[in-house]
This record gives structure tokens, C-alpha cells and sequence, in this order.
């Protein structure tokens, strides 16, 4: 396999390729954001564990930016002790806004300086394909079952974690794009975006306007709930506390929550994927 090769190669190739992979005095740092939910901080163990299994001949530790341990630096200074010269982060967020381009590189710097190590840092997961399957995978399976609404009543709203970055909803919508234009199920849906925090427009806002009213009744008869997040935590709370409040408020409406992308195999897949061209040597 060639270490350039697009990301389109199947996983089982990936997983056959890094097997075969052993680089002298690297490491890999998966990088998780960090939460007190033990919910969230075991799902972000399971997926190290997996990166770990797919590249078994390359030392790879988990660091916390922020909330719980083990932080970045420690993380950094297991793979100095293992031997490690060279470090590859692979940030486990979805999206290029403040943690990526700010926070995580600031951590990583510091804590490789100290060490005298040297570190690239993967992209974000993105739109990565594995990443697109999962979360349309993760559709299909809340929907399961429900017959479709006629006459175009039915909604989609999306919702990210939000961010003061200003591309947050180009990036959401893009996403949004890349997940649902090709299928069919969703063809006549109307289409809304919003976020949990630092970003507009909010849930309710998004809500509010999928809900004006057609002759005294809401112009949707379901809702489908899709929050783009990796892991449980506080901002899945916050989604399923505001959709308890809709669904008391729009009670005749359907209210259908699509579930996280979790500690799945996808997820482990394109991480790795997403630093391949750095562990291949590549910058």
C-alpha cells in the first residue's frame, strides 16, 4: 500500500497496511477533549484502545486538553520514556475551529518542547468518509421503522457544538451536505442547522422557525434531532434536555432524536487515516 494513497482504501486495508507499519522513535498521541461525563471519558478510551490495536508496532497514548487526566503532557512524556523522538497527534474533534487551531497545538508545542520531541498535528476528522457513513448510519437507525410523512411535513435539524469560530456553519452545512444530498429518504425534508453554544442560531431559534405556523398548525408533523457530537457529555445533555422541552411544547409534533457516533469503529478508522500521511513521513 502506498502511504499517499487517498483516503478512499477500505478498512481492512488500512488496518492490514498499519499492521505491517513500524516507525523507529514515533509516537502517537490521541487527543481527546476531555469531560467529567464517565460516559464520554469511557467512550474516548475505548477509541485510543482501538487506534492502539490498528497500529500495534507504534507506542500511542491518550492526553486530555482539558477537564480530566491524563493531560497532553503526560501523554507527551509516556512517549518519551517509551523511546519516542518524533509525535503524531491525532486530535479526536470533528471540526477546524478554536481547539484545533489554537488549544491543542499550544499543548502540544509546550509539552513536546519539554521533552525535546517533535510533533505534526493531524487534521480534524471532517468529512471524512468513514466519518459521513457512521453518521448516516446513525440516521437510518433512529428512523428505522417510521413511514415516511407525506406532503414534505417532515424536518431535519442538525445541530453542532458550536464555536466562535467564524466558519462554524459553513462547516456544519457542509457536513450537512456531504451526509444527506444523496439520499432519498431525505429528499423532501426541510433543512435546518443550529447550535448549542457560541454560535447562531441556537436550537430554539431553529425551532421556532421550522414551526411557523400554516393555518393555525405547524408546518412539520416530525422532527428529526441529528446533534453531530462524538461522545456523551454536557452538550448531549443539553440537547436532550431542549428536545424534552419542544416535545412538551409541539405535542403534536414527532419528535426523533438521531444518537452520537460514539466509540465505533469508524471513528477509530479515520483518525488513523487522518494521520497516515505523518506517520508515512509525510508533512
Amino acid at each position: 500500500m502506498n502511504c499517499h494513497e487517498p483516503q478512499s482504501h477500505r478498512s481492512g486495508k488500512l488496518r492490514k497496511f498499519c499492521e505491517e507499519l513500524v516507525l523507529p522513535e514515533t509516537g502517537v498521541v490521541v487527543v481527546g477533549h476531555g469531560t467529567a461525563n464517565p460516559v464520554g471519558a469511557a467512550e474516548t478510551k475505548n477509541i485510543v484502545a482501538q487506534v492502539d490495536a490498528i497500529l500495534p508496532n507504534i507506542p500511542v497514548e491518550l492526553g486530555y486538553l482539558e477537564v480530566i487526566e491524563p493531560t497532553i503532557e503526560m501523554a507527551v512524556e509516556r512517549l518519551a520514556a517509551r523511546g519516542c523522538k518524533k509525535v503524531v497527534a491525532l486530535p479526536i474533534l470533528l471540526f477546524a475551529a478554536g481547539h484545533a487551531k489554537q488549544d491543542v497545538p499550544q499543548a502540544l508545542q509546550e509539552a513536546v518542547a519539554r521533552q525535546g520531541l517533535s510533533v505534526t498535528q493531524a487534521d480534524p476528522l471532517g468529512l471524512h468518509e468513514q466519518v459521513i457513513s457512521l453518521a448516516r448510519r446513525r440516521f437510518y437507525e433512529a428512523i428505522e421503522g417510521l413511514a415516511p410523512i407525506e406532503g414534505g411535513s417532515e424536518a431535519l435539524l442538525v445541530i453542532g457544538r458550536g464555536s466562535s469560530d467564524p466558519t462554524a456553519s459553513h462547516q456544519l452545512w457542509g457536513f450537512v451536505r456531504s451526509t444527506y444530498s444523496s439520499m432519498v429518504r431525505v429528499a423532501k425534508h426541510r433543512f435546518a442547522i443550529s447550535f448549542v453554544a457560541a454560535a447562531k442560531p441556537t436550537m430554539s431559534e431553529a425551532v421556532d422557525q421550522l414551526m411557523l405556523e400554516i393555518n393555525g398548525r405547524p408546518s412539520v408533523r416530525r422532527v428529526v434531532f441529528h446533534p453531530h457530537l462524538l461522545f456523551h457529555g454536557h452538550v448531549e445533555n443539553q440537547v436532550e434536555k431542549y428536545l424534552e422541552k419542544a416535545r412538551s411544547q409541539f405535542p403534536s409534533v414527532e419528535w426523533v432524536k438521531v444518537a452520537r457516533l460514539g466509540a465505533a469503529p469508524e471513528v477509530a478508522d479515520a483518525l488513523v487515516d487522518r494521520g497516515l500521511r505523518y506517520l508515512c513521513g509525510s508533512n
